[in-house]
């Protein structure tokens, strides 16, 4: 049974931060948005984490810059949580192109001790020294912490087009300065 009249009410409640509304819309909606997700993204942990995150950035969300809600409650859940998934996706996607752009030769031949991968980890930091700021800090965000393009802009206050082209600089000049060390 809904306690509360229409959506409009639990919309407004909400807004307002209360709790009893919130748990409202955890409790009945949980396990479906979570069904959707998978049906999404294929994978259940991912899509229960996914359904979690929403609703902690759902609880802390600015109602104050919130729409009116303009149709049933349920729609705008479905919507979150679809955009969700294929955010999630593209993500997965952007990080296995990632992995592929940086595939090794194939007459490469890892480290054979712990002295010599010392050393490979010695020529790529003195390698990204030589790098300008900005464009070093992309790369380390990217690469090494797994940020996305969106989240390396917002994290830098730039435009996801000029962390995209610091992200393809940098690359192209870590091949140039690490060239003749790690071959």
């Amino acid at each position: 049974m809904n306690r509360y009249e229409n959506d409009m009410i639990l919309w407004q409640k909400l807004k307002e931060h209360d709790p009893d509304a919130f748990g409202y819309i955890y409790t009945t909606y949980r396990k479906w948005l979570t069904v959707v997700a998978y049906g999404i993204i294929q994978h259940e942990t991912e899509a229960q984490d996914l359904v979690q995150k929403f609703y902690i950035d759902f609880w802390q969300m600015d109602w104050s810059k919130a729409a009116p809600l303009d149709g049933p409650i349920r729609n705008f859940l479905f919507i979150s949580i679809r955009n969700r998934s294929l955010n999630y996706i593209r993500s997965i996607e952007s990080m296995r192109k990632r992995v592929a752009r940086l595939q090794l030769p194939p007459d490469y031949e890892p480290p054979a001790n712990i002295l010599e991968n010392k050393e490979l980890q010695q020529h790529l930091s003195d390698a990204m020294a030589q790098l300008p700021a900005v464009r070093a800090r992309v790369f380390k965000l990217g690469y090494l912490y797994q940020y996305t393009r969106q989240q390396i802009a917002d994290y830098l206050g730039i435009s996801e087009a000029t962390v995209k082209t610091h992200m393809a600089l940098a690359l192209k000049d870590l091949r140039n300065l690490l060239k003749n060390k790690v071959y």
